[in-house]
């Protein structure tokens, strides 16, 4: 168990907010092990990540033979853009809010030899740079945010999946993503997204005490702790405005209510206890 199980989700928080605001690069954190996008750049998890979702959208729908997919919030690597490919992607987009994935090649020829031991061989790789490779593969990586999805054709991706991502996106930009993932599915396309309401302090919903008047201040968006607070009944309806029907596949729930609501914002005391119970879900979209 490491030492972040022993550090209280106050002290998480007030730690995460003075490192923050340091000139230190990103990748000089990582390495730290203080803020990190994910763990995707181990093959295995990868591979895992992606098959996961993948056969969730078999399961429920049917892909054509030389699908196009996209992935929101990749994190640390671009590993899952071959990955895909090894399944029959014909192409592969990844979309996050910066350029957070690692550089070097390692990981790419790590990925596809473990793919090969498990029959997913691909092309032998010809590249000597991630950057080449990429080109090689057409795995096309966009670090702008929602903003990059307008680089992406409408109705011209079969899959859309994310792994517990929507949770991050900023509650303003929400629907607007919502509405530039409606855009670019195909008519008959699939999304899978796992999505985790829990705080990324501790796990629990110590992010409901704050009112967005201090949660969604520039300090807190930016301290690497910070979700949307959106309720998982709202989110769908989300979804559903912009154009998708939804289907929950799983939900994962407290036993008991987490966080007293006395605790809470008056700004979630509106909700009934209902929203405060499931901590994690897997939701299957559609175009409506």
């Amino acid at each position: 168990m490491g030492l972040s199980s022993y550090v209280p989700w106050w002290a998480k928080l007030g730690i995460k907010l003075c490192l923050a605001r340091l000139p230190v690069p990103y990748a000089f954190w990582k390495r730290l092990g203080v803020f990190r996008h994910g763990e995707m750049m181990v093959p295995e998890r990868a591979i895992s990540a992606f098959e996961s979702h993948f056969q969730s959208a078999v399961e429920h729908g049917q892909l054509p033979a030389n699908f196009r997919c996209f992935e929101l919030g990749p994190g640390d690597s671009v590993l899952s853009g071959f990955v895909a490919r090894a399944f029959g992607a014909q192409k592969a987009w990844l979309a996050d809010a910066g350029p957070f994935a690692e550089t070097d090649i390692a990981g790419c020829r790590a990925v596809l030899a473990t793919l090969a031991t498990r029959g997913l061989a691909t092309a032998p790789l010809k590249s000597a740079t991630l950057r080449e490779a990429m080109e090689e593969f057409d795995v096309a990586y966009l670090t702008e945010g929602t903003s990059s999805l307008k680089k992406i054709p409408d109705q011209s991706v079969d899959f859309i999946w994310s792994q517990v991502v929507l949770e991050h996106v900023y509650r303003d930009e929400f629907p607007a993503l919502m509405r530039e993932l409606r855009r670019i599915v195909a008519p008959k396309g699939v999304g899978v997204h796992s999505i985790d309401f829990r705080d990324h302090l501790g796990g629990g919903l110590n992010n409901l005490r704050f009112g967005d008047e201090v949660w969604e201040t520039k300090h807190f968006r930016n301290s690497g702790f910070y979700t949307n607070r959106i309720r998982p009944r709202e989110m769908i309806d989300l979804m559903r405005a912009a154009g998708f029907s939804v289907e929950v596949l799983w939900e994962q729930r407290w036993p008991d209510l987490p966080l007293p609501r006395d605790r809470m914002a008056k700004q979630f005391q509106q909700f009934a206890d209902e929203d405060f119970m499931v901590c994690e879900i897997r939701v299957i979209m559609r175009p409506a």
